[in-house]
């Protein structure tokens, strides 16, 4: 006689009714999105534009695709490059988002992690010379740093679904590895929005890009769908070990052979630690968190005991996790962040890529620089007004 495996069976009832559950939810979601364009497109809600070339970086998926890394590439082009620059950004998990705060005014830092976000204040810890503001009404951020800094060139940092401002390009971040998920919406997948909205994008940027994930089929549906957009590959390079206590940087082949306690509170901490092992690292012990997640003084305190515990040679996080931890940590000399960099690669979208990260940044930057210009003509022409 066969037994019946009850628990079992109750257990897969119990998943299907909760992917039933998600699934009306999303479907929800998705006629909720659905209306949302249709009121921008047929006039209901309204379009602001700003006297300025304005630049959105985004996805249409939840999670890092390196919209950070990104933004703080552009920025630093167009402040070498002698443009007025400014970064507006939505202060995610900052308490001061609903309000109009400006993180950063090229010179000095003027708010904290917990006002700002982790994203924002990191941004403004990068880049010095570059004014960082936030609000969720991008509008008005905007304008206040065309009146604060007279900027030319706005950087929408995660601005893909922020329809109320007008952009002058729409750069889309998709990842190489993850691409689309299983191509659901919220919450039953990882789609902000769906997957036909990429008709929106002016630019798209295949982001994470390595040997076993070059993108190859990404690049086919994407060029087979959504025809007539630039799209670039990228990658994710090791920049430097910071020893933020002393104030100390050195190269990433310096965790060549070391072991490490590492860990990250980031939307993808696997790839953290890949990269960690990447460089040649023994990882003794690995903590995962939760994406932007404030550490509290008691799991501190269990990160250094561990490090203590196992005589390791390095404590290693991320450079937004430290944001989120300075000046809650003792003095541990040993505590170190390894700093990534976004590149571009070279080969066409056709042939894998190599890792060349200076390929098509001037195609890439020829754009953004020929937009300003533009935009700049025009303001002086008066065809832009606020």
């Amino acid at each position: 006689m066969k037994t019946i495996n009850w628990s079992a069976l109750h257990a897969k009832k119990e998943g299907n009714l909760f992917t039933f559950f998600l699934w009306i939810l999303s479907f929800v979601y998705g006629l909720a999105i659905q209306l949302r364009l249709v009121a921008y497109k047929m006039g209901f809600s309204r379009i602001k534009r700003l006297p300025a070339h304005v630049v959105s970086i985004g996805n249409i998926t939840t999670g890092g695709t390196g919209k950070t890394p990104f933004v703080a590439m552009l920025a630093k082009w167009a402040d070498r490059n002698g443009f007025r620059v400014a970064i507006l950004s939505r202060g995610y998990k900052g308490k001061r988002s609903n309000d109009t705060l400006v993180v950063s005014n090229g010179k000095k830092i003027l708010a904290s992690v917990d006002d700002a976000g982790d994203e924002p204040l990191l941004l403004a810890k990068k880049l010095f010379s570059v004014p960082v503001l936030i609000s969720k009404k991008r509008y008005k951020i905007g304008y206040l740093a065309l009146k604060l800094f007279n900027s030319e060139l706005l950087l929408l940092d995660d601005g893909y679904q922020h329809l109320s401002l007008h952009r002058d390009v729409n750069i889309l971040l998709v990842d190489a590895k993850r691409q689309f998920g299983n191509r659901s919406l919220l919450p039953l997948g990882p789609l902000r929005e769906p997957v036909k909205q990429i008709k929106r994008a002016d630019i798209i940027i295949i982001t994470r890009c390595t040997d076993e994930h070059p993108g190859d089929d990404l690049v086919d549906f994407l060029q087979k769908n959504f025809p007539a957009r630039s799209i670039f590959r990228s990658g994710h390079f090791p920049d430097q070990v910071i020893f933020p206590l002393v104030g100390k940087a050195c190269p990433p082949d310096i965790l060549k052979g070391k072991n490490v306690v590492a860990f990250a509170g980031v939307a993808n901490p696997d790839d953290f630690l890949e990269m960690v092992v990447s460089l040649g690292a023994y990882v003794i012990n690995f903590k995962a968190f939760s994406d932007h997640h404030v550490f509290s003084k008691n799991e501190i305190e269990e990160l250094v005991s561990w490090k203590k515990r196992s005589d390791v040679d390095l404590l290693l996080t991320t450079e937004k996790d430290w944001v989120r931890i300075d000046g809650k940590i003792g003095v541990d000399l040993d505590i170190a962040i390894l700093t990534i960099r976004i590149g571009l690669l070279s080969g066409s979208p056709a042939t894998p890529p190599k890792a060349d990260e200076r390929a098509g940044t001037d195609t890439l930057f020829d754009i953004i620089k020929q937009g300003i210009i533009r935009s700049n003509v025009k303001k002086n022409e008066g065809q832009i007004q606020e």
